[in-house]
């Protein structure tokens, strides 16, 4: 039985513990969140079992007509903390599940949620970064006022033995005698849970994603090869959007582990191609903040600043220390006296403000700074009623290049819908 094989059935066996001791929450509008939140405001019970929230809120913090909007994949692409929620938070900080009921689709991005107040569940693909397989991947999850759970899997696997004394092919792939094991890419396990505190949230997340077709061979005769070509990831965050008032800011950081390499009778080799393995450690902070707003309209300023440290392995002596700035904007309105309509637009860029690179092998360092093309987008949201909402955006990359104000590697479309119960 291999790692991850085990490591999938330790998730498994955990949410099934935990989903035997759970009940059913029931679900509510997304108005009556907000009377609930309300209401705790003024309750001295520190254990008020509220969504997200800890009972100390104000009324006139998050809160507001804008932020108790659940929207797509197409708003806030920036990550501005200020903005209102949307499903990729939802899948960051699973607690904020809870109590909500409502199914979700996205046929662009080739995604679908349905939420069932407590249990949710996800269908989503997953891309290797390093070449163009895909993979389907189911995630499973509970969520509770002030807690959530979920895990995650998507798999591709394959198994031959060969009996025989010679070479075999099988399907145009040839087959030493032994066994052939083989992990397609995008082989993806993950997990995330989230638990609210103190009027905070705080969350943590691992994946393991096989980023690269890798086989595994072991013959009867001659060298056992086994080829990685792997990362593992451990991300944790917090964050005061429970009871921010108009500043709202996330700290976190991510670790990351990206293998590349040969091993042939236990001894290894880097490749080095495309990518030579490494460790990367990188903190980070995000804000956002309002700075004009009324009933109608209101405007985001947001900005994050990531700082990040990659070793990498032997025989590679090298490494990079990197600074990137992500300065943003965003602005959204309502249109009509009923405020079913809305359109957001929304601006942003990276900015790599310091980047060192120092190889020891090779004797040399490099030091440079780049502001990288500014990206926009614009959407609008349709809502019918209290349990039917459209989202569809449209956005770009833009001063690409002289005369380059629509390329085809920039551009992106999202459309979604989302049925509330």
């Amino acid at each position: 039985m291999n790692l991850k094989t085990m490591f999938g059935i330790g998730l498994v066996s955990f949410g099934v513990a935990f989903a035997q001791d759970a009940t059913t929450a029931p679900s509510y509008s997304e108005q009556q969140l907000q009377q609930q939140e309300e209401q705790a405001a003024s309750s001295e019970s520190l254990t008020a079992p509220v969504p997200f929230v800890a009972p100390e809120i104000p009324k006139e913090s998050r809160r507001t007509p804008f932020n108790a909007i659940l929207h797509g994949k197409s708003y806030n692409r920036n990550s501005n903390m200020a903005a209102a929620n949307n499903t990729d938070l939802l899948l960051d900080f699973p607690n904020l599940f809870a109590n909500r009921k409502f199914f979700y689709i996205e046929p662009v991005n080739k995604l679908g949620i349905v939420s069932l107040g407590s249990f949710f569940t996800a269908f989503d693909i997953s891309d290797a970064p390093h070449d163009d397989s895909q993979l389907g991947r189911l995630t499973l999850g509970y969520a509770a006022p002030g807690f959530g759970f979920y895990i995650r899997a998507g798999l591709g696997r394959d198994r031959v033995s060969n009996d025989g004394n010679g070479s075999v092919t099988v399907e145009g792939d040839e087959v030493a005698p032994g066994v052939k094991s083989k992990t397609f890419g995008g082989d993806d396990w993950a997990a995330a849970i989230a638990k609210s505190f103190l009027g905070m949230n705080i969350a943590a997340n691992v994946d393991w994603l096989t980023t690269k077709t890798q086989t595994h061979t072991d013959p009867d005769l001659g060298a056992e090869t086994e080829d990685r070509f792997d990362s593992l990831t451990v991300g944790l965050s917090l964050t005061n959007a429970p009871t921010a008032k108009n500043f709202t800011w996330t700290l976190g950081a991510r670790f990351v582990s990206f293998n590349n390499e040969t091993e042939i009778d236990g001894d290894v080799k880097q490749p080095g191609t495309p990518i030579p393995s490494y460790w990367d450690l990188a903190p980070y902070i995000r804000g956002g903040l309002s700075v004009l707003e009324n009933e109608n309209a209101r405007i985001l300023l947001g900005a994050a600043a990531i700082f990040s440290y990659r070793n990498f392995d032997d025989p590679v002596d090298m490494y990079a220390l990197t600074a990137v700035l992500q300065p943003s904007m965003m602005g959204e309105v309502f249109v009509g006296e009923n405020k079913n309509l809305m359109f957001y637009g929304e601006v942003g860029y990276d900015w790599v403000a310091f980047r060192y690179v120092k190889n020891k092998n090779a004797d040399y360092s490099k030091m440079m700074d780049k502001m990288d093309a500014v990206n926009a987008s614009i959407g609008f949201r349709y809502q019918y009623k209290d349990f039917l909402a459209v989202e569809m955006g449209l956005g770009q990359k833009l001063f690409t290049g002289l005369g380059n104000y629509f390329q085809a590697d920039g551009t992106f479309i999202d459309f979604s819908a989302m049925v509330r119960f």
